[in-house]
């Protein structure tokens, strides 16, 4: 006497349907998610400016001299182009002490200060070089690291000075 075993599957249109489920949940969050990597890719690149600030910072402090923090294509002479890759030099003989690579992806980072570079002087101040670097996003600022006069350099909210927003466009 033979047993029928009974199979057990899914019928084409219960697979259908949860095929068409699934591509609209699918579709459904790609913008959240895609909300999401940019956010971590902006914070990425400000944990890398403020790395970069702490770095010439202290080595201002350790070497007891004017040290100078600016963009450089060629790791030798300043630009005007932070996007790009960064020089951290002496300022008296200006020998290089670090040139970071440039931030990937980066193209909406501005800076916003008194002069093009920022200089912190033995005792960790940067009195000519406050300022803030921001992130753009649709024409509003995004994320903002501040940098004061005593060499504090800190996050800011995006709300905290909207008047930056106009430099977004």
């Amino acid at each position: 006497m033979h047993t029928r075993i009974r199979q057990r599957a899914f019928t084409l249109a219960e697979l259908l349907i949860t095929a068409a489920l699934i591509s609209l949940l699918a579709t459904l969050a790609t913008p959240a998610i895609a909300r999401l990597l940019e956010h971590n890719r902006n914070q990425a690149v400000m944990h890398s400016i403020h790395a970069q600030l702490q770095q010439a910072r202290s080595q201002a402090v350790l070497k007891k001299q004017d040290v100078e923090l600016c963009p450089s294509k060629n790791g030798r002479k300043c630009t005007q182009d932070w996007q790009g890759p960064w020089l951290i030099r002496l300022r008296r003989n200006q020998q290089a002490l670090h040139h970071a690579t440039a931030l990937a992806g980066v193209t909406n980072l501005r800076w916003s200060g008194f002069s093009s570079s920022i200089r912190f002087h033995s005792n960790g101040t940067s009195p000519i070089s406050n300022g803030r670097f921001y992130t753009c996003e649709q024409q509003a600022v995004t994320m903002q690291i501040v940098l004061n006069r005593q060499g504090r350099i800190r996050w800011a909210s995006p709300q905290e000075n909207q008047r930056e927003s106009a430099r977004c466009e």
